[in-house]
């Protein structure tokens, strides 16, 4: 991976972050909010999803791993999305594409919740909710174009590595705990019982308001000053510029797969933690939901400060010794602490083991955003950063599926994630041994 050029001095001195800054980096951290809660907010109700859209005499495993299945069918049209909206906000800007997205995103979501369920519509049902979650793909994969440009390239080169961590982190965080008081409120106010038959709904049709505050916030935003240079250093109409075409180039298609492949098994501890703790502690543990909740907002919370702070020291030492810390960590602790966690210890003990793993998976992937970012040029930088981390997250959110598809039980899930999570970490490290540093190279590009 060598095509951008690497520097490798300290970044500069500390630069105050002004009001455009703070306002660019706020409306990215909403935007990957939005973004995640839309995606995410099936597997936290995945259960209930399952008992609605697909026929109860199929058994439990088949309807959850068919949950799981319609979940990884907007991460499979993400990078189609992704290259969409990329070319868009690198020929139009980043500001436009991203306000279609999560509008896009919002209403598509919101439309899931208010889908009748197998009941009423018979197999019609399931295929909807399918067609739903394509569309809701490719709006999701939109909004990652711009989340992942807008506020690295305005703010100062001292403050990328923490923008990217808190972007990744913090809005990944933040839309776990939203989703997850959702569900303990909901809960609460209507009962087991009707959230389980109804209540789970609300929260999909919550996430047209967050597209719309997030609608608003952006246009208070300024566009990105490396975009609206490039367009003047140029001296020619958007409308010329082919991102699409240029990824795929003989000059730029083997960084391209090898962004993929990193950010693939980069990923792939959040999946194997976030993304499937929910069903582990549930299904597997048998932990009831108002427990299993509070205990995913204690670990992403956490999760998300140890990512600021992995993205900030990423400025400092590299992101490549970022990376090969917090890998080999993920290798160690992850197969090690669903280990300890079969073994059906206490619940406190479930708390620790489930809060490092997932601080381990925050901070493999904290320097993630900008380090995909340094990779390519201005003029096609949202189109191929958008279309790598979408293909390497799409990748790597067939995991749940895969994980549930392949374990002979549930009892099965954890010993399957153990050997899943151990052969993925060692090839992140190999890959990563490989690379080479980037920091810098947003400046030269």
């Amino acid at each position: 991976m060598s095509e951008p050029g690497v520097t490798a001095a300290r970044a500069p001195r500390a630069e105050r972050l002004s009001r455009a800054h703070r306002k660019a980096l706020g409306a990215a951290v909403l935007g990957w909010t939005v973004d995640m809660y839309d995606l995410l907010v099936i597997l936290h109700v995945a259960s209930y999803v399952s008992a609605a859209f697909f026929p109860a005499e199929a058994g439990s495993l088949v309807g959850l791993t068919a949950t799981y299945a319609t979940f990884a069918v907007s991460l499979v049209v993400r990078p189609l999305g992704a290259l969409v909206f990329g070319s868009f906000a690198d020929r139009a800007g980043r500001r436009p594409a991203m306000m279609l997205a999560v509008i896009g995103a919002g209403v598509s979501t919101a439309l899931m919740g208010l889908l009748p369920g197998v009941a009423t519509l018979g197999i019609a049902a399931p295929v909807l909710l399918i067609v739903l979650r394509i569309v809701q793909g490719m709006f999701v994969g939109g909004i990652t174009a711009s989340t992942h440009t807008l506020a690295t390239e305005t703010l100062p080169e001292r403050w990328r590595g923490m923008a990217a961590g808190l972007i990744k982190g913090g809005g990944a965080s933040l839309a776990v705990v939203v989703i997850n008081l959702l569900v303990i409120a909901l809960g609460a106010l209507l009962g087991q019982a009707a959230f389980a038959d109804w209540g789970w709904r609300v929260l999909f049709v919550v996430a047209l308001a967050g597209s719309i505050v997030n609608y608003l916030v952006l246009r208070r935003v300024e566009e990105s000053p490396a975009w609206v240079a490039r367009q003047a250093a140029r001296g020619t109409s958007p409308a010329k510029i082919q991102p699409g075409r240029a990824l795929f180039s003989r000059r730029w298609r083997t960084v391209t797969l090898a962004a993929v492949a990193i950010v693939f098994t980069a990923s792939a501890p959040y999946y194997l933690t976030t993304g499937i703790l929910p069903t582990v502690y549930k299904q597997v543990l048998h932990m009831s939901q108002d427990s299993a909740s509070l205990f995913l907002i204690v670990n992403v919370v956490l999760s998300a400060a140890v990512a600021v702070v992995c993205g900030h020291l990423s400025q400092r030492v590299g992101r490549r010794k970022v990376f090969l810390v917090s890998g080999a960590a993920c290798l160690v602790l992850i197969p090690g602490l669903y280990l300890v966690m079969s073994t059906g210890p206490g619940e406190w003990l479930l708390l620790v083991c489930g809060a490092v793993m997932v601080m381990a998976s925050g901070a493999i992937s904290a320097p993630l955003i900008i380090f995909v970012n340094e990779l390519f040029p201005t003029e096609i930088r949202s189109t191929a950063t958008a279309f790598s981390w979408n293909v390497g997250y799409g990748l790597s959110g067939l995991l749940p599926t895969l994980v549930t598809g392949i374990s002979a039980g549930v009892s099965s899930i954890i010993p399957t994630l153990i050997v899943v999570s151990a052969v993925l970490s060692a090839v992140f490290l190999a890959l990563t041994l490989r690379a080479k540093e980037t920091r810098g190279a947003l400046n030269e590009s």
